[in-house]
C-alpha cells in the first residue's frame, strides 16, 4: 500500500507532464499552423504519436490512486520518456524558424488568444536548453510576450497600441517565473537591471527623429539588454518592463515615422523620377534594380504595419549615393519635387473617357472585378490579398475594398474608388508588359521593334497622367485633412511609380544604346 507522499509524488508527476503535454501539443498545432502559412510546405507531424501518448496519460489519471504505484511509476517514466523525444523534434523543427517568420505569421493570423500565446511561451521554457537562452530564442520568446501584452484601445489583441492590464499580467508572468525554477534573486540586482530597462524607455521617449534613433542605436542597445539578461529576463516586475518598452518603441518609431513620412517618400520617388531621365548603364541599371526591390519590400511591410527602422535607414543611405549618380548622368538638378495642386494637376485628374479606359485596361480591370467577386465575401482585404487566385494580381487591401465599393453600389466617393480601380488594372498591365519584353529572347530585344515596345510606351505614356491624378488626389484628402487617406494614396502611387518607371526603361531602352531611332512625338 503506497503512503501519502509517494501518492503525492506520483500526482505531482502527473500534473507536471501533463502541463509538458499541453505546451507541446498546442506548439505543434501553431507549427502546423506556421508551415502551412508562412513556409508554404508541410511541418513534421507527429500527431499520431501525441494522441497516443494523450491515450497513456488518461488511463493514468485512473490509476494515480491504486496500490500499483511501482507500476504507475515506470509508465509515468515511459511517458516522461516519449514526451522527451516529441519535444526535441519540436525543437528540430522550431530552429527552422526566425523570429521574422513569426512577424509574417501574426500579421496574417490574428485569433491566437491570451491562453494559446501562454502555451506557446511555456513549451520554450520547457524545452529551454541547459546552455541558456540563445539570442534567437529570446528574441522568439520576446515576440510572443509581445503578442500576449499589447491590445489597442478597444480591448482587442494585436494592434500594440498600450499595454494590457498590469494586474493580470503580472499573474501569468510570476506563473512563467515559477516555471522556470529559477533560484531567488537579490531584489537589488532586480532594481538595478530594471532602472536599466526603464532609462532606456525614457531616452526613447526624448529622442525627437527617426535619425537620432538610429544614431544612438537605441533598438540594437535594447536587444542587447534583453539579450543579457539570461533567465532574468522572466522576473516578473523586469518582464512587465521590458514589455512596456517594447511597446513604447515601436510607439515612437511609429510617431516618428509618420511625422517624417513626406520629407522620407519625397526622397526616394525622386530617385524613380530622376531614372526615367538617365541614359541606359549597366551598373547603375544594377543598382537601381536592387533599389526597387528594396523599396518594394518597405512598401510590403509599411502596408503590413511592420516596418523597420533598418528599413528606413537603408533607403536613405541608398538615396544618398544614388541621387548625385543620377544628377551627374543627367538626370537633372536641383531640389527634390513634392506634388502641388497645379492647374497642369487639376486638368489631369480629369475622369477618363470610359470608350478610352476600356481600351486600354478594361481587360485587366474585368479580371479584377471577376477575382474579387469570387472572394467570400467573409475574406477580408488584407487576407485576400495572400489568396492563391488574388497574389498573382498584386492588389494592394484598400484597392479590394474599392472593388467591392463599386459592385456593392454602397456609397462612396466613387470617383475615387473608380480611379483607384483603374489605376490597379493600369499597374496590372504595366507589369505584364514588362514580364513580356523582359521574355523576348530575339533580335526586337535590341531593337525594340517588337509590338509590345508600342503598347509598352503607350502605357508609360498614360502611366504619367494616373501618377499626376494621384498628386490630385492626396493633394485632396491633405485639404480634407484626411491622413490616413493620404497615406493609402501615396502608397498605391508609389506601386504604380514602380512599374511604370520599370516598364519606362525596359521600353525606351533600346534607343539609349542606339539600337534604334527614337519615336517622334
Amino acid at each position: 500500500m503506497p503512503t501519502v507522499q509517494e501518492l503525492n509524488v506520483l500526482h505531482r508527476r502527473y500534473a507536471e507532464l501533463s502541463h509538458r503535454f499541453r505546451a507541446a501539443w498546442t506548439f505543434h498545432q501553431f507549427l502546423q499552423s506556421l508551415f502551412k502559412t508562412v513556409l508554404e510546405r508541410p511541418a513534421i507531424d507527429l500527431s499520431d504519436a501525441f494522441q497516443d501518448l494523450y491515450v497513456e496519460l488518461k488511463e493514468l489519471s485512473q490509476n494515480l490512486n491504486t496500490t500499483e504505484s511501482e507500476r504507475t511509476r515506470a509508465r509515468l517514466d515511459v511517458v516522461d520518456r516519449r514526451l522527451g523525444e516529441l519535444i526535441s523534434a519540436l525543437q528540430a523543427e522550431d530552429s527552422r524558424v526566425g523570429a521574422d517568420v513569426l512577424r509574417q505569421f501574426f500579421r496574417r493570423v490574428k485569433n491566437y488568444d491570451e491562453k494559446i500565446l501562454t502555451q506557446l511561451v511555456r513549451f520554450h521554457i520547457y524545452s529551454r536548453p541547459r546552455s541558456g537562452w540563445d539570442a534567437s530564442e529570446l528574441d522568439k520568446l520576446d515576440f510572443l510576450l509581445a503578442r500576449l501584452c499589447e491590445e489597442d484601445e478597444t480591448g482587442q489583441v494585436g494592434s500594440g497600441l498600450i499595454l494590457r492590464d498590469s494586474k493580470r499580467l503580472t499573474e501569468i508572468f510570476e506563473g512563467l517565473w515559477f516555471l522556470l525554477g529559477a533560484p531567488p534573486l537579490d531584489a537589488q540586482i532586480i532594481a538595478a537591471r530594471r532602472r536599466e530597462v526603464e532609462a532606456l524607455k525614457m531616452e526613447i521617449s526624448d529622442v525627437d527623429s527617426l535619425d537620432r534613433l538610429n544614431e544612438r542605436e537605441l533598438i540594437g542597445r535594447f536587444r542587447e539588454l534583453k539579450h543579457g539578461l539570461g533567465d532574468l529576463f522572466f522576473e516578473p516586475s523586469l518582464l512587465l518592463a521590458v514589455q512596456s518598452t517594447n511597446l513604447a518603441l515601436r510607439g515612437r518609431i511609429g510617431e516618428l515615422y509618420r511625422q517624417e513620412e513626406q520629407r522620407f517618400v519625397a526622397e526616394y520617388q525622386r530617385v524613380f523620377e530622376l531614372e526615367r531621365e538617365v541614359p541606359g548603364d549597366a551598373d547603375l541599371d544594377a543598382e537601381l534594380s536592387e533599389f526597387r526591390e528594396q523599396i518594394e519590400r518597405f512598401e510590403l511591410r509599411l502596408g503590413n504595419g511592420d516596418f523597420k527602422l533598418e528599413d528606413v535607414a537603408q533607403i536613405r543611405e541608398s538615396v544618398r549615393i544614388l541621387l548625385p549618380r543620377l544628377i551627374h548622368a543627367g538626370g537633372g538638378g536641383g531640389s527634390v519635387r513634392i506634388f502641388e495642386d497645379t492647374g497642369e494637376i487639376r486638368r489631369a485628374a480629369a475622369p477618363i473617357d470610359p470608350a478610352f479606359g476600356d481600351a486600354v485596361f478594361g481587360e485587366h480591370y474585368r479580371r479584377i472585378v471577376a477575382a474579387v467577386q469570387d472572394l467570400p465575401p467573409s475574406t477580408g482585404a488584407r487576407e485576400a490579398t495572400f489568396t492563391a487566385e488574388m497574389y498573382p494580381l498584386r492588389l494592394e487591401p484598400r484597392e479590394i475594398t474599392a472593388c467591392r465599393l463599386l459592385c456593392a453600389d454602397e456609397a462612396a466617393d466613387r470617383e475615387l474608388e473608380q480611379f483607384i480601380l483603374e489605376a490597379a488594372a493600369l499597374r496590372l498591365r504595366a507589369m505584364e508588359e514588362a514580364q513580356g519584353i523582359a521574355s523576348l529572347l530575339d533580335e526586337t530585344t535590341h531593337t525594340g521593334e517588337a509590338p509590345i515596345y508600342d503598347l509598352a510606351r503607350r502605357t508609360a505614356d498614360i502611366g504619367d497622367g494616373f501618377l499626376a491624378r494621384f498628386g490630385h488626389q492626396i493633394h485632396r484628402a491633405l485639404l480634407a485633412g484626411d491622413v490616413d487617406r493620404a497615406r493609402e494614396l501615396e502608397l498605391l502611387r508609389m506601386r504604380l511609380m514602380r512599374e511604370i518607371s520599370g516598364l519606362w526603361l525596359l521600353a525606351y531602352k533600346p534607343f539609349y544604346h542606339g539600337k534604334a531611332t527614337w519615336p517622334r512625338g
